[in-house]
């Protein structure tokens, strides 16, 4: 196999590199009925063929006559006309009678027995709809490249047009590779990685006027590789390699695709994709996405996306933006432009942005984002506070109605999202920083609301003396959530069974400024444990499900937790207390009518059922003001 190196090239001039090598591509074109043209483009301008109506027709319900007859006739002046003589019943619709030219609205028409009487008389073609009144035959219906809505069909088939030449959708075979591979719905076993790309691909290429054509998995051999890129150039419009464009060990793509064609950018400064690989075999475009989805995806939009709507001679749609705070530090590589995934929220009218789990592999994070912040080449990211622009993946006017809570982080919290959304068409917008994270959003008016289980060494008491401490002067409420138990979450024949025990395990903690982690810290001086002493103490995660999911799959044997989070996983459950877990807000916010649909969810009984099939909480005190005051 050929050594290759990335030479990576700013994003804008690899996108105008990719654009121009296929800027004088024809769209291939198909004739289809009317009736499955909804959302497809015209290849040509298309023509009446007939007039709608193609008759002089009745717009009312009425008599048709001859206006002549009807000179002179008004209130008081009335004029008898005899039917089937000088007036004609007429329905809707119907032609005109041979000899007339108006209709007179049956409102305005007494019948006696076989004449009408009538008191208003009507000029030449009134209430009338002439031959061509909606289309008339030859005009052009609709332009070249217009995208046919429904009424468009409607239109279409009114005038005579039956079925239509539309722009083909592209083709676009999807190629996964890697021996490691399994379809979803196989049975795992170490070292298996389920092939979900495809389908995140395939979907955004139908919903970008594509059509997908995914391959099965193919294995990291660079002659059977070679042989299914080579079939699918000869059946596609363009062609997906997904997995190996690096240049790591079992990394073909590059090797395959200079054999069958041109590659014109290896390489783009730019994360997540930077590997990305842009070729090209004849007139058939060649992309070599990243293994990893978030990669995968953010090359997908990047330059699959703006070449697809190119083929089909549509402008891409365009990006909301705004302008926000963002809630903490964000640091980024310098020489490469990175796109960060961000929560988007509308705190006291301001808007604030927090940044999500960053990772080429973390795909929940597309799935979470209201947005992205674009970090430049030559910045080193921004500061807390820093004034970004978001470019925006849903409406502005829905993601400002969310109710924002940074802090600790609980599966609570995805039962209450879950009701706020069901019962109030609500969005809870959960972002988990720890405890002391959350009480300095919180103070920085970076959320309505934050959530935090912190352990006062002195007192004993849960999150008061923390309130008063960092919001002085300010008059805040504590509302409790729930209490849970926390203790250590074991596999099973581990052995652990209390704090001293710690030393003989590997260990897996929460990260710094977590009430988990204040509660560890708490007992390791109680009973003189020196950090250092515990194998794993640097090693940390920022939810309970990540630390129980390090301890289910082996990387460590312990670590300390929640008991819904060790159900969650299976695992073994020493208890250690049973913590206060509460919600800290302003008084003033206690106001806000989306507030008050989340406490009266908390003091719920079906939030109670709820919360206890989870396991491992008490709700007798929850929705219950556990302190309030001027701090």
């Amino acid at each position: 196999m050929k050594q290759h190196f990335l030479h990576s090239i700013a994003k804008d001039d690899a996108l105008r590199l990719w654009l121009a090598a296929f800027s004088g591509r024809e769209a291939a074109t198909e004739v289809l009925p009317v009736s499955r043209t909804l959302g497809r483009l015209t290849a040509t301008p298309v023509v009446a063929r007939e007039s709608s109506p193609h008759y002089a027709a009745s717009a009312m319900d009425g008599i048709a006559v001859e206006a002549k007859d009807t000179i002179g006739v008004a209130p008081g002046r009335p004029c008898r006309l005899e039917l089937q003589s000088n007036c004609f019943a007429v329905d809707t619709g119907d032609p005109l009678p041979p000899g007339t030219d108006a209709v007179i609205m049956i409102e305005n028409v007494v019948l006696v027995g076989s004449s009408c009487d009538i008191e208003q008389g009507v000029a030449p073609w009134q209430n009338v709809r002439p031959v061509g009144e909606d289309i008339i035959a030859g005009e052009i219906l609709l332009p070249r490249y217009h995208c046919l809505a429904p009424v468009d069909l409607g239109a279409l088939l009114a005038a005579g047009v039956h079925s239509i030449a539309v722009l083909a959708k592209p083709r676009v075979t999807i190629i996964p590779t890697g021996d490691e591979l399994v379809l979803p719905g196989t049975p795992l076993k170490r070292g298996d990685i389920v092939e979900f790309n495809s389908a995140i691909i395939a979907a955004e290429i139908s919903l970008w006027g594509g059509e997908p054509l995914v391959h099965a998995p193919v294995s990291d051999d660079a002659g059977v590789l070679q042989r299914v890129v080579e079939q699918a150039i000869r059946a596609s419009d363009m062609v997906l390699i997904i997995a190996g464009s690096s240049t790591g060990r079992g990394d073909y793509t590059a090797d395959v695709v200079e054999q069958v064609g041109e590659i014109l950018v290896h390489g783009v400064a730019m994360r997540p994709g930077k590997p990305v690989m842009l070729a090209k075999a004849g007139l058939v475009p060649v992309v070599g996405l990243p293994g990893y989805p978030v990669s995968a995806h953010h090359c997908l939009e990047t330059f699959v996306k703006p070449l697809l709507y190119a083929f089909n001679h549509r402008p891409l749609p365009k990006t909301e933006m705004v302008d926000g705070l963002l809630t903490r530090r964000l640091v980024s590589p310098f020489g490469v432009e990175e796109f960060v995934r961000v929560a988007v929220g509308q705190v006291e009218g301001q808007v604030v942005v927090t940044p999500l789990a960053r990772g080429a592999g973390i795909v929940s994070s597309l799935m979470r984002s209201d947005g992205t912040v674009i970090v430049p080449q030559s910045a080193e990211g921004f500061a807390e506070g820093a004034s970004v622009r978001v470019l925006l993946r849903k409406p502005l006017a829905e993601i400002s109605g969310s109710l924002v809570c940074i802090g600790s982080h609980d599966l609570v919290l995805d039962v209450l999202a879950d009701f706020m959304r069901l019962r109030y068409d609500l969005c809870l917008q959960a972002s988990h920083v720890g405890s002391m994270g959350g009480l300095l959003s919180l103070k920085r008016k970076f959320a309505h609301l934050c959530t935090t289980h912190l352990l006062d060494e002195e007192t004993g008491e849960y999150n008061t003396a923390f309130i008063k401490r960092m919001f002085p002067g300010e008059d805040m409420v504590a509302i409790n959530l729930v209490e849970r138990w926390q203790g250590f979450m074991c596999r099973a024949g581990t052995g652990v069974k209390n704090w001293q025990d710690l030393r003989a395990v590997r260990f897996i903690n929460r990260q710094r400024g977590s009430g988990t982690r204040a509660l560890l810290d708490y007992h390791l001086h109680k009973y003189g444990i020196e950090s250092s002493a515990i194998n794993g103490y640097l090693r940390e995660e920022t939810t309970h499900l990540a630390v129980a999911c390090a301890v289910a799959n082996g990387s460590a044997e312990v670590g300390l937790g929640i008991l819904s989070a060790a159900n969650a996983f299976g695992l073994d459950f020493v208890p250690i207390c049973l913590e206060q877990f509460d919600i800290v807000m302003r008084r003033a916010t206690l106001l806000d009518p989306r507030i008050q649909a989340l406490l009266s969810i908390i003091r719920s009984a079906e939030f109670a059922s709820r919360v206890g099939e989870l396991g491992g909480y008490a709700t007798n005190k929850s929705g219950e003001v556990v302190w309030s005051g001027n701090a």
